[in-house]
């Protein structure tokens, strides 16, 4: 018996390890993806897709001129694209840990009694929306998809470029943008507390086979 009980060990840990190589490749099998190089998303289907992030801004402020003239700018950039793109819309959840603990520290420290009555109430308010979980950060990207590397991210400079005539404020994604990008919609729950990996590429963990 008692040379039995390593072997029982080694063969639970490589059952775990079994498992754990048998989930890693039933999601790999799952996503559409499969690794983040050169800018681009690289699909399994040989396709290639640039990110653009948009920065949002408040149209209401600007006048009936400025409105159209920048609704005028971005129908004619998105209209000039002969294939066909995605715009995608990603709500992730803000952090706000951090800011209550600096609130918290002003209020200790703040001598004046109303003040600190005022930072004590905003507390409670900020508190109440850290637990609610309400509070989104919105992120605004179009998705470009081709076959070739090269072209695709020419077209994403020149959309970036004619978007920006219109005054948005537009990027191309680097690796580690996009990486954040699919860290926060695949991980919606631990994006508020927790950050994607750094990229140290390729970013899909090899499949392993046997």
């Amino acid at each position: 018996m008692l040379i039995k009980l390593p072997q029982r060990k080694k063969t639970s840990q490589t059952t775990q390890r079994t498992s754990q190589q048998e989930a890693r490749k039933a999601v790999q099998g799952w996503l559409p993806f499969k690794d983040v190089a050169r800018e681009v998303l690289v699909k399994k289907d040989g396709q290639v897709v640039a990110v653009l992030k948009v920065e949002p801004f408040n149209l209401s402020l600007k006048s009936e001129t400025e409105k159209k003239r920048i609704i005028t700018a971005v129908f004619e950039a998105l209209n000039g694209l002969k294939e066909p793109f995605q715009i995608f819309s990603l709500g992730r959840p803000v952090d706000l840990d951090a800011y209550l603990r600096e609130l918290q520290e002003k209020a200790r420290e703040t001598v004046n009694p109303t003040r600190k009555k005022l930072l004590q109430e905003y507390i409670r308010y900020v508190g109440t929306l850290v637990s609610s979980g309400e509070v989104m950060e919105r992120r605004y990207y179009i998705l470009l998809p081709g076959k070739d590397r090269e072209e695709i991210v020419q077209k994403a400079h020149e959309l970036a470029s004619n978007l920006e005539r219109s005054g948005l404020k537009v990027k191309i994604c680097e690796d580690q943008e996009i990486i954040d990008l699919l860290f926060v919609f695949l991980h919606p729950a631990q994006a508020a507390f927790e950050r994607p990996p750094l990229f140290a590429g390729p970013y899909l963990p090899p499949v392993v086979n046997g």
